[in-house]
């Protein structure tokens, strides 16, 4: 139920979340995981699990069918440090 909310909601925004992806550099090129679906996967995460890169990359598979590596997520997340 709660995760249909947000994905009703993530939907809402989902130009503006990937244009601050794209300012950001979080994404540079077309690639599987997209803005939308990397914050979907965050805010889809029960609170009282431990936020790990296996758990992200498990979720993203769950939810969006995208086949992300630990070492691929890990490197785009601290690339940056987003």
């Amino acid at each position: 139920m709660m995760r249909s909310i947000i994905t009703k909601e993530l939907k809402k925004y989902q130009e503006k979340i990937e244009e601050l992806a794209i300012e950001t550099e979080f994404i540079v090129r077309k690639v599987k995981i997209t803005a939308q679906s990397f914050v979907g996967t965050l805010t889809s995460v029960n609170s009282e699990e431990i936020l790990s890169d296996e758990r992200l990359c498990r979720n993203m598979q769950e939810d969006y069918k995208i086949d992300i590596k630990r070492q691929a997520l890990n490197k785009r997340l601290h690339q940056k440090k987003v």
